[in-house]
């Protein structure tokens, strides 16, 4: 595999599930929250393969197979290296973001793959093949160029390749053994209906591409997308007994922008779409459509939308199959990793210092984006988090060496050495250029780095750390909102770089890279890794502690401790900043603050939720009670029981005074049945936004509440007043107490983390002033 190996059998990869498996998990679209735009799909047997876009990366074109439609492990790549132009190798000014390989089309004929692919870079449409998609080696043949090309075997012998842009679809036939252009053969336009008679307009962000051509049945259908202005992206689907003219056509599907890519069917029968949307800045993300067939034509089962969930026989994992943490123990890289651009292979190394990824630069460089031999792995949402350990002993004055989150609006943090002297930075930056945000002294040359993502569908912001014992983690520089540009077009990446600004020859050794949905996740998908870690019952106490029993009161704070690999996490907030003001269980991005003598978790938002191992005694009816507060009339919560819905949507009272008062908390209940044992007991915001202190679980239905807890309890000290503190681009940044405007300032001043002028406002008088802060 040259330079880089398929790994042995995942250590979170569960054991392959064919389709057929009768077993069905509910899962989310899109079924790769990851950048895998331009699907393609072939079924081979019981075994699913998929190529997709990776652009200026190196290697190029990888091959994603799967058996269940979850879990897609990368096998192989297409190629190497697509060539060796000054564009490709980074040289002479050149680049090839945004270029490099396009939409691919990976077909099997006869007992070989194809994949065709063209490139904007070279010119020219490459046609690879080989007998093994995992192991290889890969023939190639170029073709002259074609944009979005489908590759198509016709039963009769004959290749096709279908291809092209605008109001009609262009074909060329190839030699029978695909080997180039057949001299004589046909070409043309697609006979039939054009895309105009379809959507009824001749006005487009984008008229028509993304060709794929199907035969089922004896009958021919070619699937292209169009983007009429003023609507969404939409699939598009023509239909002919025909293989070159004939054809009508009408929308497949034309919701929410999911759109481009192929069918294929399951070895028991059922049909599906596989689409891409456009996400942001995780990327272009692929959702999986079930489909039937009625009077001839393909219509998704779920009607005019994309469906939001689907049956599978398991549920993705994190990252899903296409990231790796690595120890760099192997004298080769794992599958999952790409170059950014062609490597420079004489200036990196996994055998200089073994057990460590050694990167030199060969030459001085001003900017990350011109650095040779940057190492990247894809982001994954819809959070998701990468750290690294890096010794900068044999770095030169002027090196950087460190932690990318790379794409056009960027951000990275690395090792810098000045002087003689070790610091760690933080650069933000975009297509235009970078610029230091942020510099803190070192007094070693090692540092650990890390770069959290926060990637909701369609927007984005990463986050910035550094360590010096890989436990304490400081926040440094800026947060950098995450944008997708057509100059790079792909999703934002982690990277592991070095590069020199004054003086060639120095080297970087980076001990691992961990990546995970958060900071205290490891997925590693080569066996040689530990098992994945359960999470544990938490107590203040220390470790080994009981699961919470029940019945019996249940302190919110008190969730779980987050284990590693599948199922590992024990909380998801939707901001991975802790704003809260205490310091109990400090650094887990929870919100946690202070009432009084209690401990609260706040400012919980749609689609958070928290976790807790927990005994019940006996099987039967309970009461539970929660003690909640909230700012509107829209908040409430749910709770589910290894998995599965014990409570319907609970609603929390707003706050009597009708304001957003946080501070006075009210008791809901509900009734549930619990089985006896071990379980893990999971709370869920539905409806934003609530605080809620605990909650009490009482055997019997419609059980009387808890000695001592009223109905309606209100936290604070007398006098005091609660206030929101916002940044002046309008961040929360988190509350304080207060009971005058010298207390106001000085917690201010404790809150906050850098210089500034933040907005101030009360929560009992509405009133609002700017306070200046110097740190």
């Amino acid at each position: 595999m040259g330079l880089f190996s398929k790994m042995t059998k995942s250590a979170v990869v569960l054991a392959a599930f064919a389709v057929v498996n009768s077993a069905a998990v509910k899962v989310n679209n899109p079924i790769m929250y990851v950048d895998s735009p331009d699907p393609s799909i072939v079924r081979v047997d019981d075994a699913y393969y998929m190529v997709t876009t990776t652009m200026h990366f190196a290697p190029g074109v990888p091959v994603f197979k799967s058996t269940d439609l979850a879990q897609w492990r990368t096998v192989g790549y297409a190629y190497q290296t697509l060539s060796n132009g000054n564009n490709i190798n980074l040289n002479g000014g050149q680049d090839a973001y945004g270029k490099g390989s396009w939409a691919s089309s990976i077909r099997y004929h006869k007992g070989f793959f194809y994949v065709l692919t063209p490139s904007y870079t070279t010119g020219k449409t490459h046609l690879y093949k080989t007998a093994d998609v995992e192991n290889g080696p890969w023939s190639e043949v170029q073709l002259p160029f074609y944009h979005d090309p489908s590759l198509f075997f016709d039963d009769d012998g004959t290749v096709w390749v279908f291809y092209g842009s605008g109001d009609q679809i262009s074909y060329v036939q190839l030699n029978d053994d695909a080997s180039g252009v057949k001299a004589g053969g046909k070409s043309g336009k697609v006979g039939g209906v054009s895309v105009n008679q379809v959507t009824g307009t001749n006005s487009y962000y984008v008229q028509q591409e993304g060709s794929h051509m199907e035969k089922v049945n004896g009958e021919y259908y070619l699937f292209t997308i169009s983007w009429p202005a003023g609507k969404s992206r939409s699939e598009i689907v023509y239909r002919s007994k025909n293989l070159l003219s004939g054809f009508s056509g009408r929308y497949f599907l034309s919701d929410n922008g999911v759109a481009q890519g192929g069918i294929f069917d399951t070895p028991d029968g059922k049909w599906y779409a596989l689409l891409f949307r456009d996400s942001g800045p995780v990327g272009r993300m692929s959702h999986l459509v079930p489909m039937e067939w009625k009077d001839g034509w393909p219509v998704p089962t779920s009607g005019s939308k994309a469906p939001s969930t689907i049956d599978l026989p398991e549920s993705p994992l994190p990252g899903y199959g296409m990231v790796t943490s690595d120890d760099f123990d192997s004298d080769v890289l794992p599958l999952e990793w790409q170059w950014n651009h062609n490597p420079d292979n004489k200036n990196w190394s996994l055998t200089a210092n073994p057990g460590f990824l050694r990167i030199t630069t060969g030459r001085t460089d001003n900017r990350i984006v011109n650095a040779k031999n940057t190492l990247t792995q894809r982001s994954f949402g819809p959070k998701s988090s990468g750290r690294t350990l890096v010794d900068g002993k044999g770095m030169k004055d002027g090196d950087m060496a460190g932690l990318v989150a790379l794409q056009d609006d960027k951000g990275f943090v690395a090792l810098a050495k000045e002087n003689g002297n070790y610091k760690v930075v933080m650069y933000t930056g975009n297509k235009d250029g970078e610029r230091q945000a942020a510099s803190q002294a070192l007094s070693d040359s090692k540092v650990y780095l890390r770069i959290d993502f926060d990637l909701p569908i369609d927007r984005g912001t990463a986050y910035f750390y550094y360590s010096t014992d890989g436990n304490t983690w400081t926040k440094i520089g800026s947060d950098v909102k995450l944008n997708y540009d057509l100059h790079m077009f792909v999703g934002v990446r982690w990277g592991l770089f070095n590069f020199a600004t004054k003086t060639a020859g120095g080297y970087a050794d980076f001990d691992w890279f961990k990546v995970g949905v958060d900071a205290n996740d490891e997925i590693y998908l080569d066996g040689t890794a530990s098992e994945p870690v359960p999470q544990t019952p938490f107590c203040a106490a220390g470790e080994n502690c009981p699961a919470i029993a029940i019945p019996g009161k249940i302190e919110a704070e008190d969730f779980d401790v987050p284990g590693k690999g599948k199922d590992g996490s024990s909380y998801y907030d939707g901001d991975s900043e802790n704003h809260g003001d205490s310091d109990y269980r400090k650094g887990t991005g929870v919100d946690l603050y202070k009432k009084g003598d209690a401990v609260v978790v706040g400012y919980n938002s749609e689609g958070d939720w928290l976790e807790y191992t927990v005994n019940v005694k006996e099987e039967g009816d309970y009461t539970v009670f929660a003690s909640v507060a909230a700012a509107g009339s829209t908040s409430s919560f749910k709770l589910s029981l290894d998995g599965k819905e014990i409570t319907e949507e609970i609603a929390v009272p707003a706050a009597s005074s009708g304001e957003d008062n946080y501070d006075e908390y009210n008791l809901v209940k509900s009734n549930v049945k619990l089985p006896a044992g071990e379980h893990v007991l999971r709370f869920t915001v539905v409806g934003a936004w609530l605080d809620i202190d605990n909650f009490t679980f009482v055997k019997g239905k419609d059980a009387p509440g808890p000695t001592g807890i009223a109905n309606t309890i209100r936290y604070g000290k007398q006098g005091a007043q609660a206030y929101r503190v916002y940044s002046l681009n309008g961040s929360f940044v988190g509350r304080i107490d207060a009971s005058n405007s010298f207390d106001v300032r000085s917690k201010v001043s404790s809150l906050v983390k850098e210089s500034g002028v933040y907005i101030v406002k009360s929560l009992t008088t509405g009133l609002t002033h700017r306070l200046s802060v110097t740190k």
